[in-house]
């Protein structure tokens, strides 16, 4: 149903010589107008040229003289282009799917850079998706290389920023927007925060040597570090360190494990048990997060000890 509709909105601005507003694309569709700016944002990020124009005469229209290579897939191919990387992948499409970036790539006026300009980082089943309404403007700014300006919103503050796009990122349904003001530094905004925007200059010049996954994996780990700031040592043996890792995903995870896991003692089956510094964020939280792993055993700090040994007594309670 979605690909379809997705291939539909496709013909029908393939079709067109003025834009189209999205009530009259949904009218046409026979879906939501929210449907219709979730489709748009889906379809510019698998690569098609997705211009939104404000104000009277504006609309939905392709980049340019951009036109759809859908003509020139076979049906997997299709498929493969719309299901995605990570899921063309695991229904075996893989093939289908790097043929069909090849024939995109080779069309004419094919925009090959867009693709690096979005980091995909990993779903997550329990968080709902945003369609913000400033997404559309971002790519216009991103494809077209210009400025923007916009009202940032956070609690009670709202500040004007005027800025060069760098990026967009997408983790757990959130789409952020990389950017810097001119002579600055690189900053990460949450796009749902954006409001009032509009593009700026003719030309924005990016800076030439930034590089996006590596901003992004840096940026993550950032904001790991600042709110992970309690030191809580561990005991655990070394067959329930990937339960650790799933219940406290994350680079810092990854590097306690890594760094200053030392065997020290042999477990009841026999397997090796170390101990570990790990950093959390809060009491509550590490008592949450430590719940759901078999066998630990906190050392320190005492706090955490003697809440996460009340809360399993509770639980033991409950439902012994």
């Amino acid at each position: 149903m979605k690909a379809a509709r997705l291939v539909s909105e496709i013909v029908v601005l393939s079709a067109r010589t003025q834009p189209i507003t999205a009530a009259a694309l949904a009218q046409r569709l026979q879906v939501t107008e929210r449907t219709i700016y979730r489709d748009l944002a889906e379809l510019s990020r698998i690569g098609v040229p997705i211009v939104t124009e404000s104000g009277p005469g504006g609309g939905v229209s392709l980049l340019g003289g951009w036109t759809s290579p859908l003509q020139g897939l076979t049906r997997e191919e299709l498929d493969a282009v719309l299901l995605g990387s990570i899921a063309a992948g695991d229904l075996g499409l893989g093939d289908a799917q790097a043929t069909a970036h090849a024939k995109i790539a080779s069309a004419p006026e094919a925009d090959t850079d867009f693709a690096r300009l979005i980091v995909i980082d990993g779903p997550d089943w329990f968080s709902a998706p945003e369609a913000p309404e400033a997404l559309g403007t971002i790519v216009t700014a991103l494809r077209t290389r210009r400025g923007l300006s916009f009202a940032y919103v956070r609690g009670e503050a709202t500040k004007r920023r005027s800025v060069i796009p760098l990026g967009l990122a997408v983790k757990a349904g959130r789409w952020y927007v990389i950017a810097q003001p001119p002579g600055g530094l690189p900053r990460t905004y949450r796009v749902s925060r954006i409001a009032d925007v509009g593009l700026r200059w003719l030309r924005a010049v990016r800076p030439p040597d930034f590089d996006l996954g590596s901003y992004w994996e840096e940026a993550k780990r950032g904001f790991d570090s600042a709110i992970r700031t309690i030191p809580v040592t561990l005991r655990l043996a070394e067959a329930h360190l990937p339960d650790l890792s799933r219940a406290i995903p994350g680079p810092l995870t990854a590097e306690a494990i890594a760094g200053s896991w030392a065997v020290d003692a042999d477990g009841p089956d026999g397997g090796p048990i170390g101990e570990l510094v790990i950093l959390l964020e809060s009491v509550e939280v590490a008592v949450a997060q430590l719940l759901t792993v078999p066998g630990v055993e906190v050392v320190s700090p005492a706090e955490v000890r003697e809440k996460l040994a009340r809360r399993a007594r509770e639980l033991l309670d409950r439902n012994g």
